[in-house]
């Protein structure tokens, strides 16, 4: 699987009074161990406009390009105070073939860096990992091109939770997946705002107003620096038609599918006791009614665990576990672990994609978004005006490649 992979690098640093921003890029093209990048591979493009307070940065405005690494910034600031906000919009052109999109953020720092005097009345003890990575905020959009959050359109992050340490560390979002969005085509254009704030930033979704408080940054975290590493991706769809961002090519289909398809059960039956194969956490009871069992808790988690079996055991779906992992994995849990780490984590895989519905002749979207069966207590969006989702389609986290960084850091003083 070829993968051409843009390495955009940025530097900012907040000082109380004085914020210093800078944000610079690189362009990577990248592969997979294993795989050549010959000229047929994807060709991907970036342009960026900024803007800082609401006016036109040509600092980080550029036409379509190659990025320069360590010339190119999408942010360049030097005088960033409480309340001031920014917003770039970058613009992705794939060439050659068409690709899923998506953006990565990975290593995210936070320090204290000493302190000085206001910090030192405000945060007496000081902090060894700083309070700015909480105090900066960022709000992401797929855009239209307009450089503006409209009504209707799609948000990547940032909608309740904005700030850098919860939206930034370790994440990745799909600007175009199998669950969410379309492939890029060949010469079109795709776009995705980002939109930053000095202090408490808030998006309403219903009017697309967006806002920033700056009171709500306050001395504490003088002198703070904060870093984060982004890349963007790009994965030929045409090769990789079940490619999700997070999960990369693997699969899993849902409780609701399990439930209503028994008959596609490999290696084990509805009547398969669960204590014969994992610890007897559910005494009496067969791998059918743990996974028809209500509430959170153990029975959330037993239902994940023998959806995760399941999977595990079909040779048509590919699970990055084996049968052997996933009763390993409840054991050491059970029954004084944590149940909720696991259950996430097996539910995530669960809801990758479910290639057995193919077979079943279900209609294309079910296949796409892993909607299957009927509603279940464990899923988050059950819009029965639309038919109801029948999974969990939250988009599970990413295995497989790696992506190279951006580098994006901010600091106060």
């Amino acid at each position: 699987m070829n993968a051409t992979l843009i390495k955009i690098g940025a530097r900012t640093l907040l000082i109380l009074g004085v914020f210093a921003l800078a944000v610079s890029a690189a362009l990577v093209q990248g592969v997979d161990s294993g795989t050549t990048f010959a000229t047929s591979g994807i060709d991907l493009k970036i342009d960026s406009e900024a803007t800082y307070n609401g006016v036109a940065r040509p600092s980080g405005t550029w036409a379509l390009k190659n990025l320069v690494p360590a010339v190119d910034k999408f942010f360049n600031f030097d005088d960033i105070k409480p309340g001031d906000y920014g917003e770039n919009t970058i613009s992705m052109h794939v060439k050659k073939s068409d690709a899923w999109l998506c953006v990565d953020f990975k290593n995210l720092q936070s320090a204290d860096n000493g302190q000085n005097e206001p910090e030192a009345l405000a945060d007496g003890n000081g902090n060894a990992d700083g309070e700015l990575a909480a105090g900066m905020e960022f709000f992401s959009w797929v855009d239209d091109g307009d450089n503006i959050f409209e009504i209707g359109e799609r948000p990547l992050f940032g909608t309740t939770t904005q700030s850098a340490i919860q939206v930034l560390n370790n994440k990745t979002y799909s600007i175009g997946d199998i669950n969410h969005g379309s492939s890029c085509r060949v010469n079109q254009d795709r776009y995705i705002g980002v939109y930053w704030c000095a202090g408490d930033l808030n998006v309403n979704l219903e009017t697309a107003a967006i806002t920033c408080d700056g009171s709500a940054l306050g001395n504490a975290a003088q002198t703070d620096s904060m870093s984060v590493d982004v890349s963007i991706r790009a994965v030929p769809s045409g090769s990789n038609p079940s490619f999700n961002c997070k999960t990369g090519n693997d699969s899993g289909c849902s409780l609701g599918y399990w439930k209503n398809h028994t008959s596609n059960w490999k290696g084990y039956t509805k009547n398969t006791l669960f204590s014969a194969i994992f610890e007897n956490a559910f005494p009496g009871k067969t791998l059918l009614q743990v996974l028809n069992l209500g509430g959170g808790g153990l029975n959330a988690l037993g239902r994940q665990t023998v959806a995760a079996l399941l999977n595990a055991a079909h040779t048509n779906v590919d699970y990055p576990y084996t049968t052997s992992q996933v009763i390993s994995m409840f054991n050491a849990v059970y029954p004084a672990g944590s149940y909720e780490t696991l259950k996430n984590d097996f539910e995530e895989k669960n809801t990758a994609y479910c290639p057995l519905s193919k077979d079943d002749n279900h209609h294309e979207k079910d296949y796409d978004r892993n909607q299957y069966g009927h509603n279940d207590k464990d899923y988050k969006d059950k819009d029965e005006d639309k038919g109801g989702y029948w999974g969990n389609i939250n988009v599970p986290k990413k295995k497989g490649f790696s992506s190279f960084g951006n580098f994006f850091s901010f600091g106060r003083r």
